[in-house]
């Protein structure tokens, strides 16, 4: 097995290198990798790889190997020196556990038996896809015959130690062979595999994703036993049951399932273990349920069990017989062999005895949800509406267990009303019933599957993007549990988790995307209400949605959804001012300007001073909007802080505001030449619209002039002075605004000021 040399090589060099170095050193780092790549090649096309040490020979997977190879002698002395027979790599050994396989090589045997054996030392390691074999294999001498290729006697236990001169004590005979089916199988130093008396504790996670046990090599067990190719004798069948029910339920159960793959010789083997088929299937499955399996983890393992065998019917007998007598439940049993009957029809029979026999509620759910699955997939519509409306009949049954398996049954279809889709007809005379059945169901844990189901289908509206028709179902039932005698608080929790539900992630973001794909006018039309009626949770995802969004015309979109709910959305909106997002920040502040009022005040105050200039900005537009005259001592005290943009938005707002008491600063701005020039002109454009007397003088001056020896003004001061003068309403600035422009020589200016003098003033 040239592979297997490749193997043994990269084995005997990632040794070499970790007794070299250390095993964080990058030379045993490499070697390990090199070594584990060649193992992972190696178990692709095979499950598992198994060295076994007879003697002074070697066994890869039964077949024989070459010692002349230094490596392969090498394996072979360091495996025997460690008190093993062999050991086995597994599908998915990880790196690390193959390095702690190398280090128990590495370790002196005396210190490795200090530590408890190399056994001991895997398990302390985590290792779980390595298990050695400490059982002795007889050693085949050299000249003797092995015949058919040279394999490895998997079963060929050397015997222990005699009880007596001639022969094992019978104990020691089942024992020793139940110790070699358990190497065979690969079990060996695997502790849930061990006898029954072990106990199992966590043993039965094997049901989970349960695997039929691979039984070609046991024929040298049927030889050690004495078989031949008739049936066993009574004592070798004895002999061989001691053998069977001394093992766990998982060997016993893997056992079973792997009956085909019995090898044909001896054949009495077969036959052996065929005969205790029953007894050894009712003791797994008791043993199973004893150690806290429930039946729904067994049903899977037992129809895997019992689906290839022709005598199922006598095996499930022996299996329901044992547990009644043992005081279990013995109907399961029956309930799996009727799963298996019901597999081998075919569709028509089986819609026959749906249909006209009155065998729907004998299945399982599992097999109704099958059966309507197969009709649809199919696209057998009728025959799935004829099955689906004798379930809504049966929810009015009288009968509390025929109601709930009708809806736990409905309940899985409404799920497949987002996907695959129900058929034409289906999903309204489902959804009809349903609701209905919600608003006089008597029986709580009934009403919750319903529930359920009406869940599903208000899911696959939403996706499909007919909210309308979402509004109009839970209203339906608003106003059917309105009529009842007597308010029913777990129904009307019920209501509410309807409600709740439409509030989920996914289910706003499937509404929000819907509305992306409308025209404005049906986006007004569908999707407000929807919103409205969603209320709060719709308002907070929407907020989020536009701090997340990069699209602009989305962006704008959600602005629209959120100023559409009004007064609704304000606390989502006062939420997201806490916002890292900068461009949340500002477009909340956007809309708390246009929907909100005095209370909102507070929460922009902090804004004045974020770091962000665009959202100072929108600050300094919202608090004006929000607060009016509250807000201009904030908006002064920021006048001598900030940058010229947010100057520009604070000196407009006091303009709006028409703000006599910032009159000082304003002017003070306006006259002070260090600064630009268009914050001067704003301040002067301030100052018009306050439209004070108390103006004139600032006015006055930045209407001079300039002079050939300087002072005075330029043309763009002088007349944002001259429009603020206009603007006031006192006969003084009206006559001072006369002085200036009968003192202007002729020209262009003094004809826009004309023109200012003569404009009427607007209220």
């Amino acid at each position: 097995m040239s592979d297997f040399l490749q193997l043994a090589q990269s084995l005997s060099v990632a040794l070499k290198a970790l007794q070299m170095y250390t095993a964080t050193h990058p030379r045993s780092q490499e070697a390990l990798a090199a070594a584990h790549a060649v193992l992972e090649r190696s178990l692709v096309e095979q499950e598992r790889l198994q060295f076994v040490v007879s003697g002074a020979r070697a066994f890869v997977d039964s077949q024989v190997q070459d010692t002349r190879s230094p490596h392969v002698a090498s394996l072979v002395r360091l495996v025997s020196e460690r008190g093993v027979s062999g050991f086995v790599f597994e599908r998915g050994v990880a790196a690390e556990e193959l390095l702690a396989f190398l280090q128990g090589l590495a370790t002196k045997p005396p210190k490795l038996e200090e530590q408890g054996g190399f056994e001991t030392l895997l398990t302390a390691a985590g290792v779980r896809h390595i298990r050695v074999s400490q059982t002795r294999y007889q050693e085949v001498q050299e000249g003797e015959e092995m015949g058919a290729g040279d394999k490895a006697p998997t079963f060929n236990p050397a015997p222990p130690p005699p009880s007596s001169p001639s022969s094992p004590s019978p104990e020691n005979l089942v024992k020793f062979i139940r110790e070699a089916l358990l190497a065979s199988l690969g079990k060996v130093g695997d502790a849930p595999y061990g006898p029954v008396s072990d106990g199992l504790e966590d043993g039965l996670g094997f049901l989970r994703g349960f695997q039929p046990a691979d039984l070609r090599g046991l024929g040298a067990l049927g030889l050690e036993l004495g078989l031949g190719d008739g049936m066993p004798t009574p004592a070798q069948l004895g002999t061989l049951r001691q053998v069977l029910m001394g093992l766990t339920p998982e060997v016993q159960l893997g056992l079973l399932a792997g009956l085909s793959s019995l090898p044909d010789h001896p054949a009495g083997l077969a036959l052996g273990v065929k005969a205790l088929a029953g007894e050894l299937l009712a003791v797994a499955t008791s043993s199973a349920l004893a150690k806290g399996a429930s039946w729904l983890q067994l049903r899977g393992p037992l129809q895997e069990i019992l689906r290839p065998l022709s005598d199922r019917e006598a095996l499930v007998r022996t299996l329901s017989a044992h547990l009644h007598t043992s005081g279990l439940d013995a109907s399961q049993a029956v309930a799996v062999l009727r799963h298996l009957e019901w597999e081998v029809l075919s569709l028509e029979a089986k819609l026959l005895k749906v249909l006209e026999e009155g065998y729907l509620f004998e299945l399982s759910l599992e097999q109704r949800l099958a059966l309507l699955r197969e009709l649809l997939d199919l696209r057998r519509f009728d025959d799935f509406l004829r099955v689906q409306d004798a379930m809504l009949d049966s929810l009015r049954s009288d009968r509390a267990d025929l109601r709930m398996k009708a809806i736990r049954t409905l309940a899985g279809v409404a799920r497949w009303a987002h996907d695959p889709g129900l058929p034409p007809g289906g999903e309204g005379s489902l959804a009809e019933s349903l609701r209905a059945h919600f608003a006089w169901e008597p029986d709580p844990p009934i009403l919750r599957w319903t529930t359920e189901a009406l869940e599903s289908l208000l899911i696959a509206l939403v996706h499909r993007g007919d909210l309308g028709i979402v509004i109009s179902d839970l209203q339906d039932l608003e106003g059917l549990c309105a009529f009842l005698e007597e308010q029913q608080p777990w129904r009307n929790d019920a209501l509410a988790q309807l409600r709740a539900a439409l509030g989920r992630i996914e289910l706003l973001d499937a509404a929000i995307d819907h509305a992306f794909t409308l025209e404005r006018e049906r986006m007004i039309l569908e999707m407000h209400p929807y919103l409205d009626f969603l209320g709060d949770p719709m308002a907070q995802h929407l907020v989020a949605r536009l701090g997340e969004e990069s699209d602009r015309t989305r962006r704008g979109r959600l602005v629209e959804a959120v100023r559409s709910m009004g007064p609704a959305a304000l606390s989502a909106l006062m939420d997201a001012l806490g916002s890292p997002t900068w461009y949340l920040v500002r477009n909340a502040l956007t809309l708390l300007s246009d929907m909100g009022d005095a209370g909102c005040v507070p929460a922009v105050i902090p804004l004045l001073r974020h770091p962000e200039p665009r959202v100072r900005r929108t600050a300094v537009r919202a608090l004006w909007k929000l607060g009016g005259p509250v807000a201009e001592p904030h908006l002064l005290a920021r006048m001598k802080d900030t940058d010229g943009e947010t100057m520009h938005e604070i000196l407009f707002a006091l303009g709006q505001l028409r703000s006599e008491g910032s009159l000082t600063q304003v002017a003070e701005l306006a006259l002070d030449k260090r600064v630009l020039e268009r914050l001067r002109i704003q301040a002067l454009d301030t100052l018009g619209h306050i439209a004070s007397p108390k103006a004139l003088p600032t006015l006055l001056e930045c209407l001079r002039r300039k002079g050939f020896f300087g002072g005075g003004e330029g043309p763009a001061v002088r007349l944002a002075a001259a429009k603020a003068l206009a603007a006031i309403e006192a006969p003084e600035a009206h006559a001072a605004l006369q002085r200036y422009v009968d003192s202007e020589p002729k020209g262009e200016q003094r004809d826009t000021l004309q023109r200012l003098l003569d404009r009427p003033v607007l209220p």
